[in-house]
């Protein structure tokens, strides 16, 4: 199952009624946003690549639930974990450029021969749970990883 399908599985698929970006962001100067039609199609709000095949994502997901921070981050963890077999190399506490509190949870995970990075930072809010995705390739990924991390400190929520 792709990380897309799982985020999209641990969030029940609740995309619906999340017309419109409620985000801000700025993609790094080498990267291009890719077709508005896939990205819906996929449950993005954005998405970007590099040349190098790196890809930062924006998911908005309503929060009709209402489960706080720690419940999604503890449902993403788990889902990747156990279901992904991604392995959480490192956690930390971001701040997006419009003041909101996230959390960033950073793996990594082995393909045949090749490592990959995947991180998620989540923020939520009361009506919105915004989850920025950036990953690749170990190598191209780390090449790159000041800039996706700006990009995320970047958000700007609204």
């Amino acid at each position: 199952m792709s990380i897309r399908a799982m985020v999209i599985a641990i969030v029940l698929g609740a995309c619906a009624g999340c017309a419109g970006r409620h985000f801000e962001l700025e993609t790094p100067d080498d990267f291009v946003e890719l077709d508005e039609g896939a990205q819906e199609r996929r449950g993005y709000s954005l998405r970007a690549t590099s040349a190098d095949g790196i890809v930062i994502g924006v998911r908005e997901i309503e929060n009709d639930r209402e489960g706080s921070r720690d419940f999604w981050v503890q449902a993403i963890r788990n889902r990747l974990r156990r279901a992904g077999g991604y392995a959480l190399l490192e956690e930390s506490e971001v701040r997006a450029a419009s003041g909101e509190t996230g959390h960033q949870m950073r793996f990594g995970r082995d393909e045949g021969a090749h490592p990959y990075a995947y991180w998620v930072t989540v923020f939520v809010r009361d009506d919105r749970i915004t989850l920025v995705e950036a990953g690749g390739r170990r190598e191209p990924f780390d090449a790159q990883a000041d800039a996706i991390q700006r990009t995320i400190a970047g958000v700007r929520l609204r």
